[in-house]
């Protein structure tokens, strides 16, 4: 489990063939959905934007917070 975003998105790239810098761009675009996500207090959508933008379980919420 990684304990950083930037480890984050190296798995992300090593699990989609993708750069870094792409995975990194994703993380990032994932980390603005989320932050509306617990504006509005709901855990629901931010499982929604976990799952959808990164293709990931709710157990990598807490490296967003």
């Amino acid at each position: 489990m990684p304990k950083t975003l930037k480890e984050l998105a190296q798995m992300i790239a090593n699990r989609d063939g993708i750069s870094f810098n792409e995975a990194m761009i994703a993380v990032q675009d994932c980390a603005n959905e989320l932050e509306y996500a617990f504006q509005s207090g709901s855990l629901m959508m931010a499982e929604d934007v976990l799952a959808g933008c990164l293709g990931l379980e709710l157990d990598y919420l807490d490296l967003f917070m």
